[in-house]
């Protein structure tokens, strides 16, 4: 039997299923050239000596070597049919080092140096027996380090008919490495990203990838790929971009104040939304939530104060200045701004035709991507006319997309339009926010919207911003305007 160095590390890579919600076997999915399951054991190899498919090797059979490189062993469940904790477990037990890597082949943008840092992480937490990160507040157990010792709690959970792995962590000593962790050490959250159906493989193919680790770490800032999809040019790798300051806002107000005639609409207002942050806007009609938008792309200046977007003061930007900077940030107004003489398909492809980097074939084919996206795939020859408020703005959304911003900014997304359309409006705005990390400020009046998307919240009356903090925080505060808007809210709900 071979013996394990200490602090030796195996890798196991969750080869998975037939995908219900995918329709097809997500391993041997094709993204940017590779498999997914070909992706995962070249990146298991580069942080680990020892390498394992959980899974049967009828399934690989000829593929091997050919398409999947190396692999040390494969490893069928014990307990069958039993989800990832079933293939956990038979690794762990299968396993002859202390520290196993866990790395589900649905995860394409996590990068060897987060893997590298993970399994530095458990190293230092010798008492852990699973070293885990958190992202989106969600625990992600399938991107994890697990000492051998697990195998014998996810046996008596197996045993019980019980397979959700991280409603074990609350019974066993484990070390959660947070998102705050996370920024702190130059990885954005969005790298775990997974491929779970067919519309997260639609985005993820539109060019919207994760840029490579810089050297000695660096960030993991979200990059849309300067190649249009389809190419043959399109990166076998992403595009390495610069390291980003983890701690630097994306967009700050300082002390900004603005007037009409003798009314102020905003006196010295200030707050900053961190890159792939969600902060909203609340507050009642005419207090400066939209104004303050409206000033961040330029079409209002400031009478005084700092506007800083994207590294840059366009606080006193010309007209021409703030063109390069609606190439970094769109907006997707109420009315949704389309044009009405255009079908949806045009509206779509107008930024793609004024960008002039894609043939007609590729334009086609990424406006359909981002019809399909958003839902209104089968809308796509109607004209604006023809659409309910809650669809154009929809498409307003995938039109915002074809830009490809790194931020968006959404004037009242769920205003007149139903509570359905709402809800599916607000499920939207999340998960493009998930999916491509994009910063984003939301203005709204409606509460729900605001505690779904929100990370952070600003709160407008009477010209100053009397809170910026979480939702949760907010809930707390003994601000009279603020306890009397929650309470509202509160009696609507029961009335519906």
């Amino acid at each position: 039997m071979r013996i394990a160095s200490a602090g030796e590390v195996t890798a196991f890579v969750l080869a998975g299923g037939r995908s219900t919600r995918m329709g097809s076997d997500k391993a041997f999915l094709e993204f940017e050239g590779r498999t997914l399951l070909g992706r995962a054991l070249e990146l298991a190899r580069s942080v680990a000596a020892h390498v394992n498919i959980v899974g049967s090797v009828e399934k690989f059979e000829g593929k091997l070597n050919v398409q999947l490189g190396r692999v040390d062993q494969f490893v069928e469940d014990i307990f069958p049919d039993s989800g990832p904790l079933g293939g956990i477990h038979a690794a762990l037990r299968s396993s002859q080092t202390d520290l196993n890597l866990m790395l589900a082949v649905d995860l394409p943008f996590i990068p060897a140096a987060f893997l590298q840092y993970l399994i530095g992480e458990a190293r230092k937490a010798p008492e852990a027996l699973v070293v885990f990160p958190e992202a989106g507040g969600q625990k992600e157990p399938l991107c994890a380090v697990y000492r051998r010792g697990f195998a014998d709690t996810a046996e008596k959970a197996l045993r019980a008919g019980k397979n959700r792995i991280d409603a074990l962590f609350a019974t066993i000593p484990v070390r959660m490495i947070s998102e705050e962790q996370l920024r702190a050490g130059g990885f954005s959250p969005s790298i775990f990203r997974n491929l779970n159906t067919p519309a997260d493989l639609e985005t993820a193919k539109l060019g919207f990838s994760m840029a490579e680790p810089v050297a000695g770490g660096g960030s993991l800032s979200p990059v849309v790929s300067s190649n249009p999809p389809n190419q043959s040019t399109v990166a076998q790798s992403p595009k390495i971009q610069p390291a980003e300051d983890p701690q630097r806002a994306y967009i700050e107000f300082r002390q900004v104040s603005k007037a009409f005639g003798d009314k102020v609409i905003l006196d010295r207002v200030s707050f900053n939304v961190m890159p792939g942050e969600t902060v909203c806007i609340l507050g009642r009609s005419g207090v400066g939530k939209s104004v303050s938008l409206q000033i961040l792309m330029g079409f209002l200046h400031a009478d005084s104060g700092q506007v800083i977007v994207a590294d840059e003061d366009i606080t006193n930007f010309s007209e021409e200045q703030m063109e390069a900077i609606r190439k970094k940030v769109t907006m997707v107004f109420q009315n949704g701004a389309l044009f009405d003489s255009l079908t949806v398909g045009e509206n779509v492809a107008f930024p793609l035709r004024e960008a002039g980097e894609m043939s007609e074939e590729q334009i086609y084919e990424v406006v359909d991507g981002l019809l399909k996206m958003v839902g209104v795939e089968p809308m796509r020859d109607l004209l604006p006319s023809d659409l309910s408020t809650g669809m154009k703005r929809s498409v307003a959304i995938a039109r915002a997309l074809a830009a490809r911003p790194e931020c968006i900014l959404y004037d009242e997304p769920t205003t007149m339009v139903d509570p359905l359309m709402a809800q599916l409006l607000g499920d939207l705005i999340k998960r493009l926010k998930i999916q491509l990390n994009l910063t984003s400020i939301v203005v709204t009046h409606d509460m729900r919207l605001a505690e779904k998307l929100a990370n952070r919240v600003v709160f407008l009356h009477e010209a100053h911003a009397v809170f910026f903090g979480t939702y949760a925080e907010m809930e707390k505060s003994t601000e009279p305007i603020i306890k009397e808007f929650l309470e509202l809210d509160e009696l609507k709900i029961e009335t519906c």
